[in-house]
């Protein structure tokens, strides 16, 4: 059974699901068991999208058949459960998985870009879709996990996306930082920082009509990259067919970058943008964050939650841009 409780002092919410303990875990070759490939789609349950090309599914989206929450539950108010407060709803929500390609050895950083256009597509879909599901769901997270350092089980390329009647601790801190930011100085905070960057052009990966990579001035891992809008678009709902393109060719340009440089390292991938019922039109700004798994976490980031970055984001740049154009 699947439950949200929440933090009485920072008011974050955690959810509790002990059945997602049971999800399986393959090896990294193919397996006739492998539930996302072709011929074992009864492993899964039922699509609820897909595109087609001929006979065969060319990307594919099933429920996540061990949710990290559930549509099944009837969504139930805030609840103070005992005497001191504490406050827990039933975990519902939406969980999918969106398998991308019907190839088990491929990824998004090898696939041809007009594939990683359709799974950018099916990105687009899926968002919409879960973000009209009903009146309870505030916040649509679309992520992906590329290796086991970054958390993924199931090696068949996939993204997943998860639905939920609450808004994150990092969304809710962010949202907060770009108001003031915006109360402050009248404009867009990752505006004037795009602005800043593109002058100076030390920290700039890849850069395209419509977007920009680069590597943060404050990167928190080595080689992290943000794909940022050049257009100020506060929510992902509002990208149009020709950035979605061009998305699917920043993805295919960056990812392939950090695939040639670093040998497929494991990374997630994160769709960052505010909450449906919370979208400040001005302050908001939605981009994609990759964030390369290459050194673990310990005691004092886990402390202080300042992060040791072991590489300059500006040599971290030279390194990917020198890679996107096939310098060595």
């Amino acid at each position: 059974m699947s439950e949200l409780r929440q933090d009485p002092i920072t008011h974050d919410w955690v959810i509790i699901n002990p059945e997602r303990a049971k999800r399986p875990e393959d090896n990294a070759t193919r397996s006739s068991l492998c539930p996302f490939c072709p011929g074992n789609e009864h492993l899964t349950p039922e699509p609820t999208d897909c595109f087609m090309e001929g006979e065969q599914w060319s990307v594919r989206v099933v429920p996540n058949k061990f949710p990290a929450l559930d549509t099944q539950l009837p969504l139930a108010p805030l609840t103070g459960a005992w005497s001191g407060g504490w406050r827990r709803l039933q975990g519902y929500g939406y969980h999918e998985v969106i398998v991308e390609t019907p190839d088990h050895g491929q990824s998004l950083s090898t696939l041809p870009q007009d594939k990683v256009h359709q799974i950018v597509e099916m990105y687009l879909r899926r968002y919409r879709a879960l973000a009209n599901a009903d009146g309870a769901i505030r916040q649509v997270v679309l992520f992906r996990n590329h290796g086991r350092g970054a958390g993924t089980s199931l090696t068949h390329p996939h993204s997943q996306i998860v639905a939920t009647p609450v808004v994150s601790p990092e969304t809710r801190w962010r949202l907060s930082e770009e108001i003031e930011f915006f109360d402050a100085t009248g404009s867009c905070g990752l505006c004037q920082m795009l602005n800043k960057e593109l002058q100076i052009g030390v920290r700039v990966v890849d850069s395209s009509d419509h977007f920009i990579a680069l590597a943060p001035y404050a990167s928190r891992v080595p080689y992290h990259i943000q794909i940022i809008p050049r257009r100020h678009c506060s929510t992902f709902l509002e990208i149009e067919a020709a950035e979605v393109q061009e998305l699917a060719a920043a993805f295919s340009h960056s990812l392939g970058a950090l695939h040639r440089l670093l040998n497929d390292p494991d990374y997630n991938l994160v769709l960052v943008t505010p909450p449906l019922d919370q979208v400040h039109r001005l302050a908001s700004h939605w981009f994609i964050d990759v964030v390369p798994r290459l050194t673990t976490p310990a005691g004092f980031e886990l402390g202080s939650r300042i992060v040791v970055n072991l590489q300059t984001p500006e040599h971290a740049a030279a390194e990917l841009r020198a890679c996107l154009t096939g310098v060595a």
